[in-house]
């Protein structure tokens, strides 16, 4: 009996510190992204270097509303595919939630963004925070992706591309000769030295 007592009161302690341990752990935040909106509150600022007119001067910012185009929807259409909006293997480089497939959308994200910020620069809620955003390795450390030619490369595939198929998930409509600098320089959008001074 005194055995079975024990036992009883060293299940409970165990079962009370189960529970005492998942009450006290912080619960981790998902991974969101917050949408080329929130980015632009401060990026879009001319004392910020104002990256957000290079953005949305490029392809990228029209990188979704391109689906809806007739060629678009006449090539998917021909080769059996769903709606280029509603395609996968088209939304997967036109869309910033598809780039980070998996990741959470916060309520701020559109899907008409195209390719936003954190298609290249990884989901937003990991770095957006200021104190974060000051320095460049405090980024990096805290998710946020520099963005280099392996980062283009993934929807920038020139040698699938060179087959103009499905194959690969190639994209038939896009450039075959992709260089990365001569790409890089259309998009490049420092951040002030100003800033990076203070």
């Amino acid at each position: 009996m005194k055995y079975i007592s024990y036992l009883i009161f060293f299940a409970f302690i165990a079962v009370l510190l189960f529970f005492l341990k998942n009450a006290l752990e912080p619960k981790q935040e998902p991974v969101r992204i917050l949408g080329s909106e929130m980015c632009n509150d401060c990026h879009g600022l001319q004392n910020m270097g104002d990256q957000k007119t290079p953005w949305k001067n490029s392809k990228h910012s029209g990188a979704y509303t391109v689906l809806f185009s007739a060629k678009a929807i006449d090539f998917n259409k021909a080769n059996g595919l769903a709606s280029p909006d509603k395609e996968e293997k088209c939304l997967k480089c036109h869309t910033t939630e598809f780039v980070l497939k998996g990741t959470e959308k916060s309520k701020s994200y559109n899907i008409t963004e195209g390719v936003g910020c954190e298609g290249c620069h990884g989901a937003g809620s990991e770095y957006s925070p200021a104190e974060i955003m000051r320095e460049e390795s405090s980024f990096i450390r805290n998710g946020g992706v520099k963005g280099d030619e392996k980062t283009c490369l993934k929807c920038h595939n020139t040698k699938a591309n060179k087959e103009k198929t499905l194959k690969d998930d190639a994209c038939p409509f896009q450039e075959t000769d992709f260089d990365y600098k001569t790409a890089f320089d259309k998009i490049k959008h420092p951040v002030s030295t100003e800033l990076k001074n203070r």
